[in-house]
Formats: structure tokens, C-alpha cells, sequence
């Protein structure tokens, strides 16, 4: 049987022909990809506690106070700012199958056969053959293509 082949960027894994991608990333809009996860920043909502006004960045009261920040739910306050995180969505392109960790694509393997052979369905037949050399009865020799 002919020796499968796959097309360069590929490799054979099981009688098929395997070209692995790298899986892009989409993030949701407004957020951005950090790692291997999709984050947005929020600005925080600032409160004063009970009894304080909010001025610029501070709250005033007769004494000053600590200034505390609330982020939405499903968030967490970061650096100043409420961060909110989902998980990346893998898209693999058309045709590619998602395996988890990377976009794979299957083709059928080319089939190939040693020189001087041809493929015919699944077979490799060979297409050229030595010239027939002429065989002469018992006590004569072969002289010029005639036994003598």
C-alpha cells in the first residue's frame, strides 16, 4: 500500500493529516485580553460614610475620613479602579475543530508511491519494467538476439 503524506505544516496522526492553529481570542467589547482572561475597568463609585460630603477625591467633614470605593457585583476594586473579569471565548476559524487547547484542522493525507510506481485507487503498480531478454533452449546461446 501507497505511504500516506501530508502537505507541509501538517502531521499524520492517525492515518489523517492533522494542521493545528493557534486558537484566537475574543474578548467581549469593552473589554480588554490580559493573560488568559478577558477583563473591563469601571470607574469606582465613591461614598462618603454617613455624615461626610464627597469633595474632589476626598470626603470632608469636620474631620477628615477615609475615602471608600464600591465596585458593581461581579467585580473587584483594583488599583483605583473596579475590574470586571470574563473568561476568554476560543473561536476557531472556519473549518477548524476546537480541541481544547488548540483550533485543528483535518485533511485527508496525499498517498504517494515509490518512483517508478503509479497509484491506482489504493495501490502503487508499477509503470516501468526491464526489456525482456529473449531465454534459449538448453545447449545454445543467445548471439546477436538469436540463439545459436
Amino acid at each position: 500500500p501507497p505511504n500516506p503524506e501530508c502537505p507541509p505544516g501538517t502531521i499524520l496522526e492517525n492515518g489523517t493529516c492533522k494542521l493545528i492553529q493557534q486558537i484566537d481570542t475574543v474578548c467581549p467589547s469593552g473589554f480588554v485580553e490580559e493573560g488568559n482572561r478577558c477583563v473591563q475597568y469601571l470607574p469606582a463609585n465613591k461614598i462618603c460614610p454617613p455624615g461626610f460630603n464627597l469633595s474632589g477625591q476626598q470626603c470632608m467633614a469636620p474631620e477628615s475620613a477615609e475615602l471608600e470605593s464600591t465596585c458593581p457585583p461581579n467585580s473587584i476594586f483594583e488599583n483605583g479602579k473596579c475590574k470586571v473579569i470574563k473568561n476568554i471565548d476560543m473561536v476557531c476559524p472556519p473549518g477548524y475543530t476546537d480541541s481544547g487547547d488548540d483550533c485543528v484542522l483535518y485533511v485527508a493525507p496525499a498517498k504517494e508511491c515509490p518512483p517508478n510506481f503509479i497509484l491506482q485507487g489504493l495501490q502503487c503498480i508499477q509503470t516501468s519494467s526491464a526489456p525482456t531478454q529473449p531465454v534459449c533452449p538448453p545447449g545454445t546461446v543467445l548471439q546477436d538476439n538469436a540463439c545459436i
